[in-house]
């Protein structure tokens, strides 16, 4: 029980380091991340639907598949 515990505790965080450097990246090559959209309204351009809607939701399931697969 404690260890299945810790095991989800230790996917938040790798959850939440992956969503850091994913935002940050994004900043950096100018797309618009989720908190940029739904605070501040910006506008979407087809690279930011792109990104929002298929690269940033299929990066976490590859790192749930691999986390899914090695713990």
């Amino acid at each position: 029980m404690i260890l299945e515990l810790l095991k989800y505790f230790i996917y938040g965080w790798l959850i939440l380091l992956l969503g850091i450097v994913v935002n940050f990246l994004a900043k950096k090559i100018n797309l618009i991340t989720w908190y940029d959209f739904l605070v501040f309204g910006e506008n979407l351009a087809i690279k930011d639907v792109i990104f929002l809607f298929l690269v940033y939701p299929t990066l976490f399931g590859i790192l749930l598949y691999f986390l899914k697969n090695s713990l």
